[in-house]
């Protein structure tokens, strides 16, 4: 029986280093049919030169290198448009996969046709390599079922930490996503769309190893904004303002996701509807607490010269009108 290929794309920016034990958790995977793709981020210390060297040694390596940091979001969105293997798994340079991770997670793709995304359970480690923790079992993904709206909306009340994002997918269904959102909670949108063309399962072992842990969800927010990503302050006179509300912002994703969905219409309204009152029940204090200290903001914001900003307030507003009704008002 011939094997399927699995394409693993390693982003990386500066990780001299991790990139050497990120690439060697790859190479130790038990599933013979696999490729690796490293795609340096204009790195400016030696990660290039370790990724060339193993490039040079093992023939299933190839490096891509960008001449600027093209950021995680467009990273992602290359890996899962760009290529020939049926699978695909995006992967960072901090991050290393115990031996037999793509083997269990192909496992269950094989298993079952119509899944479009495997992930593992997660565990933490520290730079010693002693493992500190587990993720808890809350945060593992069980998308299953024939019913396209229960899996996304299983996704939106589940979804938590990334070691569930950092999974097997399966190319078919990524090529029916829409355009990623540089915004907080990307990665939720897009994990709640591909549940809408397949199901998402775990394997309930710890099999991805994260390095020292998430980041807090303020340094996310910034980092994920289109300023940010393009390599300019989050808080540039002219960038965005998504990042003051990213629980809002993460909200209203889903929105503007399920809005353009390849879905019935009937379907994508279903989920817009759903979408504010499953959030409101996971994070309704947070994104209430973020539009009062808008509002506060808005004295100062509206200070800056020039119709951009304001551009940037309203769209803010009309998230916060989507999400929280009632915060609104105040904030208006």
């Amino acid at each position: 029986m011939t094997l399927p290929s699995v394409d693993v794309n390693l982003f990386v920016r500066n990780g001299a280093a991790t990139i050497g034990a990120a690439i060697e958790s790859v190479l130790a995977q038990t599933w013979p049919a696999l490729t690796l793709t490293v795609i340096d981020n204009a790195s400016t210390d030696a990660t290039a030169a370790i990724a060339q060297r193993y490039a040079a040694e093992v023939p299933r390596i190839r490096l891509l290198r960008r001449h600027v940091d093209a950021g995680l979001a467009a990273n992602c969105a290359r890996a899962f448009a760009q290529g020939e293997a049926e699978f695909v798994m995006p992967k960072t340079a901090d991050d290393l996969l115990a031996p037999d991770f793509v083997a269990r997670v192909m496992a269950v793709m094989l298993e079952h046709p119509g899944c479009a995304m495997c992930h593992a359970v997660g565990a933490v480690f520290s730079g010693s390599g002693q493992v500190r923790y587990l993720y808890p079992e809350t945060h593992r993904l069980h998308a299953i079922g024939t019913d396209p709206v229960a899996r996304a909306q299983h996704v939106m009340a589940r979804y938590t930490s990334a070691p569930s994002f950092w999974g097997i997918f399966r190319r078919r269904a990524t090529e029916r996503l829409a355009r990623f959102r540089l915004m907080a909670g990307w990665d939720h949108a897009v994990l709640a769309e591909l549940a809408l063309h397949g199901e998402i399962r775990h394997v309930p072992a710890p099999l991805y190893l994260r390095r020292d842990g998430g980041k807090p969800v303020p340094q996310i927010a910034r980092a994920a904004t289109e300023a940010a990503q393009h390599g300019l302050p989050h808080d540039d006179p002219l960038a965005d303002l998504s990042w003051m509300t990213p629980l809002i912002t993460t909200v209203h994703a889903h929105l503007e996701i399920f809005a353009v969905a390849r879905a019935p219409l009937a379907m994508r309204q279903a989920l817009m509807a759903a979408t504010p009152r499953i959030f409101r029940a996971r994070w309704g204090p947070g994104m209430q607490a973020e539009a009062a200290a808008f509002a506060a903001a808005l004295p100062q914001l509206r200070a800056v010269p020039g119709g951009w900003r304001q551009r940037q307030i309203a769209a803010v507003q009309a998230a916060i009108a989507a999400v929280l009704a009632e915060a609104d008002a105040a904030v208006a």
